[in-house]
């Protein structure tokens, strides 16, 4: 899988935050898996994988909406 080639986010790019504008709420934030059925936390704007526990207090500068709740499109409904 392509996911699995890419690397750490580098260090200084995520910072604390104390806001619902984390990673876990940002439109690139997604999961995959690898070969061993390991869950993986990537981020697709920065092609690259979110260290563990990151995902849920940090974010970067490009932080964007989800679609979801930005404009209300649920594609897990079409």
């Amino acid at each position: 899988m392509e996911h699995e080639a890419w690397g750490d986010l580098p260090d200084g790019v995520l910072r604390s935050s104390r806001s619902g504008r984390v990673c876990i709420t940002c439109q690139g934030f997604g999961y995959e898996t690898d070969a061993h059925c390991h869950t993986l936390l990537v981020c697709h704007l920065h092609r690259a994988h979110i260290p563990q526990g990151q995902h849920l207090a940090s974010r970067c500068p490009q932080w964007l909406p989800r679609l979801e709740t930005r404009i209300g499109w649920a594609p897990e409904a079409a």
